[in-house]
């Protein structure tokens, strides 16, 4: 990953062609979309003196992850997710998820817990809407993201931790509990069966909560999704299923499925 750093501690027109050569040089699709986006979120930062600081503590976080953080999705020098209110274009659309979901309306008032949060950009975008929501990933340099992105944006109800799901120490149960492409997951981090990981997904949903689940991109979940689901219908009374259309690439086509936990499951 190119080091964009001096260009964050002061705005500077010459960052552009920085972007622009790091673009030329030999790199996957996904890396050049980064790029893309990362340079036209920094033309928006010279008038924006406040987002600038904000911006050169979160590159900061992103040079550290590319040298100590070697797993899938990590530590790859872009931004997964993006969020407007931070001037940031990831690689999901975080503001289109939730419109998408309509999550604000789903976790209104009620206390959520989301799995593998990544830079907690969609905890943040939801936490005006909740009581109280919290977020964990096994990455330190996502969760020192969510940390930047919460102070930021003055988000007194949202706490973000560095922990696995299999070591996530026990909580109340949540209202809602937010699965988003974390029942599996491509680094091989994920200890827990299927069947393991939603019995602990149920344990952490009061009864009467939701289970909010999404799968990963069709081509990754493959026809081993009917059995997640099946999995789910096992512990949950599912009361929606849909296919996603919206965002980016990364965003198309994924299974979104809305489960109540019941004294009867």
């Amino acid at each position: 990953m190119p080091d964009f750093s001096k260009y964050y501690d002061k705005y500077s027109f010459w960052a552009n062609f920085a972007f622009m050569k790091a673009l030329f040089a030999k790199s996957s699709n996904i890396r050049k979309q980064a790029l893309r986006n990362r340079q036209a979120d920094y033309a928006r930062l010279g008038a924006a003196p406040k987002l600038l600081e904000l911006h050169r503590e979160l590159n900061q976080c992103l040079v550290e992850a590319s040298g100590e953080w070697k797993s899938h999705d990590y530590g790859e020098g872009y931004f997964y997710q993006g969020l407007s209110a931070l001037g940031i274009t990831g690689l999901r659309d975080t503001d289109a998820r939730v419109t998408a979901m309509e999550l604000e309306k789903r976790v209104a008032g009620k206390t959520v817990l989301e799995i593998g949060c990544n830079s907690g950009f969609l905890s943040l975008a939801i936490a005006a809407s909740a009581k109280r929501v919290v977020g964990f990933d096994i990455n330190p340099h996502v969760i020192r993201m969510a940390e930047l992105g919460a102070r930021f944006l003055e988000r007194d109800n949202v706490n973000f931790s560095v922990a696995a799901f299999e070591d996530l120490p026990e909580e109340e149960p949540f209202d809602c509990v937010l699965s988003f492409a974390n029942h599996s997951t491509y680094d091989g981090n994920t200890r827990h069966s299927i069947e393991a990981y939603f019995d602990r997904c149920r344990a952490l949903t009061a009864t009467g909560g939701y289970l909010l689940f999404e799968s990963h991109p069709p081509a990754h979940e493959g026809t081993g999704l009917e059995d997640v689901l099946s999995t789910i219908a096992a512990r949950f009374e599912i009361e929606e299923q849909r296919t996603l259309h919206y965002g980016t690439f990364l965003d198309q086509g994924r299974t979104f499925a809305v489960a109540r936990r019941s004294d009867v499951s």
